[in-house]
């Protein structure tokens, strides 16, 4: 009556399965234990469909109770499978929520209609009915496993898409693709009833899954047996603080250097076997290996006492085994010193990502400070709360091209009349507040809108010169920065000369500043500036004095004017010497003009003059001010 070929490779296939799951280090998270639960009811599911089948094809050895027990047992584990993959794409697209929605409660009512319906079977004939001569036939209410089946489906596909930005284009079509399967399994039934082949679709379905979700190797570390970065993120997304949380990290003082003193391949010995120790030791705990000979353990804190804390004692007994070398080969003892990371008491471990970005800030700064322990306290996650809110700020602006441009004056040390200007980047946050530049202009490096950024002021300055009749206030050029790494850009003529024309603004109306990080690439500095010097570009030191300093240097690059560091200026203004002078004389001798930024007082400018700087910039003249109210302030000259 019934085919079953395909029903031994499904059961080998989901014992394998199940075996691999267990014979493997896994993280305790909703999504593994999701898993875990697909596996088990599809044993069930597939089992209670071959007894029950087995059984009405052999009624006469049965009783009509017994017939109407096994069937109704299978219907109630097959509805279940369409929950528990529907169930898997929520915990995939972490659509759970405590406050219940009404599509929640929806959600359940039909499971639970559903289930009701299936357990009736045992007093009514719903789904199915059992004739006194243990005849099967079709119930009123057969198609409702069917109808709850694809508004699963149905509403799997639409979360899937209306929530496809949460998830990477790979994820989101491992989904598509393994409800696409379950989808045509359940047309199978419907068109072949005869052949048990939907078990076998379900099976494809869970092997997408274990490719794109659930192979523990994603989550593991490659030198090591101990959890990786992504398993770091993952078990963090859901934590629940229930109990104290005991999170220890440590990182292997100057790493990379000993890597190279004791080779790769002894290093990697070396930390093998601290995993190794550090699973045997704390086998309650969960080990994170984080690349560069960082580690965390985390688990919760079973501390007795609240003057001592069990990551106290823990780091204590690392620290010893610490002090002892790692047997790295027969004749090789490597002796490694830990720098801990640990978390203040009361830390609100409920935003996965604040936690985690203090985390490997701890790291950085670990690695940096002599320090052996580092406290991550509410400070430093409202730190990490303020950068966060200051990327989004630095995000906004440059997509919807929103950084405004300021103007600070560059005055002539002759008359004190305005000769250029400098042109700065400024944003602001969600309430409209400017954000100061030393907090954004970082950030906007390291994330590398600073690109977008620069160019956007590039334009706007272009667009300024264009609208505004900038001789009549009096000035010749103004100033544009280049960042680092913005200056790098091969095509940074190629971009600019394009704005250039497009504003039909003159190239010698621009000077673009760089900063002394520029020049540590001298080849790089030499053929960028030779570029864009053939457009017609001049180029501004700025900041000199903050950085690598090297007068030899400078000499053999066409700059045109050299900008003095606030700092060194005030240096000069509080302690006098001969050697501010002596190198502005220089740079004159070199046909270089020179500005003092950061002039505030009288006294400061007339300082800065006498020793022969040819332009001076400071709040003593003017703050910088917004492109159109600097315009009103200067149209007037």
């Amino acid at each position: 009556m019934w085919n079953y070929s395909l029903i031994l490779p499904d059961f080998i296939i989901l014992f394998t399965f199940l075996v691999y799951y267990f014979a493997h280090p896994r993280l305790p998270i909703k999504l593994n234990r999701r898993f875990l639960f697909i596996l088990i009811v599809n044993i069930i599911t597939i089992t209670s469909d071959v007894v029950s089948s087995l059984a009405l094809e052999n009624a006469s050895y049965f009783s009509s109770c017994a017939l109407r027990v096994f069937n109704t047992i299978f219907f109630f584990f097959f509805i279940l499978r369409s929950l528990c993959f529907f169930l898997f794409i929520e915990d995939v697209l972490d659509l759970h929520s405590k406050r219940k929605s009404l599509l929640s409660l929806i959600k359940h009512l039909v499971f639970i209609f559903s289930e009701l319906i299936a357990f009736s079977n045992f007093f009514f004939d719903t789904i199915f009915s059992i004739s006194a001569t243990c005849i099967y036939t079709r119930g009123s209410f057969y198609n409702l496993i069917y109808i709850c089946a694809f508004y699963y489906l149905a509403l799997a596909f639409l979360q899937i898409l209306f929530h496809r930005k949460k998830v990477a284009s790979p994820l989101f079509v491992a989904l598509l693709s393994f409800n696409l399967v379950l989808s045509v399994g359940y047309i199978f039934r419907i068109l072949f009833p005869q052949y048990l082949v939907m078990n076998f679709f379900a099976l494809l379905s869970i092997i997408i899954i274990f490719i794109t979700f659930e192979n523990p190797i994603y989550f593991l570390s490659s030198k090591t047996k101990a959890f990786n970065k992504s398993a770091l993120h993952a078990i963090l997304k859901e934590y629940e603080c229930k109990r104290s949380p005991l999170v220890l990290a440590f990182v292997i003082r100057n790493y990379n250097e000993l890597r190279e003193i004791y080779s790769p391949a002894q290093m990697d010995r070396g930390i093998s076997l601290i995993s190794l120790f550090l699973m045997k030791k704390y086998p309650r705990l969960l080990l994170f290996y984080l690349r560069d000979g960082r580690f965390v353990l985390m688990g919760q804190d079973n501390s007795k006492s609240d003057k001592i804390r069990e990551s106290d004692k823990i780091r204590e007994e690392i620290s010893m085994r610490f002090s002892h070398g790692w047997r790295a080969g027969s004749d090789v003892d490597l002796y490694l010193e830990p720098k801990f990371v640990q978390f203040a008491d009361g830390i609100d471990f409920s935003n996965s990502k604040k936690i985690s970005s203090a985390l490997f800030a701890a790291f950085k700064e670990a690695e940096n400070l002599e320090s052996v322990n580092i406290l991550i306290t509410d400070e430093t996650l409202k730190g990490i709360e303020e950068t966060t809110r200051i990327k989004r700020a630095v995000e906004y602006a440059v997509e919807n091209n929103s950084v405004e441009m300021f103007l600070q004056p560059l005055m002539d040390s002759k008359d004190y009349k305005l000769a250029g200007a400098e042109a700065l980047a400024r944003i602001r946050d969600e309430k409209g507040n400017l954000i100061p530049p030393g907090l954004f202009i970082p950030i906007a490096e390291k994330n590398g809108r600073i690109n977008s950024m620069g160019e956007q002021m590039f334009e706007k300055a272009c667009e300024f010169i264009h609208n505004h009749d900038i001789a009549k206030m009096g000035i010749s050029w103004i100033n544009v920065n280049l960042s680092p790494i913005q200056f790098l850009r091969p095509d940074l003529n190629k971009r600019f000369s394009q704005i250039l024309e497009k504003y039909k603004v003159p190239a010698e109306k621009i000077h673009l500043e760089i900063t002394e990080e520029s020049m540590i690439d001298y080849a790089l500095l030499q053929k960028q500036i030779q570029s864009m010097r053939s457009s017609g570009f001049q180029f501004v030191l700025d900041d000199y004095g903050s950085g690598y300093s090297n007068v030899s240097r400078l000499k053999r690059c066409p700059f045109i004017n050299v900008k003095l560091d606030m700092e060194i200026v005030r240096d000069y203004f509080n302690a006098p010497d001969k050697i501010l002078p002596t190198m502005v004389q220089t740079f004159k001798q070199m046909n270089f003009t020179v500005t003092a930024e950061g002039v505030e007082t009288l006294e400061m400018v007339e300082s800065m003059k006498n020793i022969g700087c040819d332009f001076l910039q400071g709040y003593y003249f003017s703050k910088p001010l917004p492109a159109e109210e600097f315009a009103k302030k200067y149209g007037i000259q």
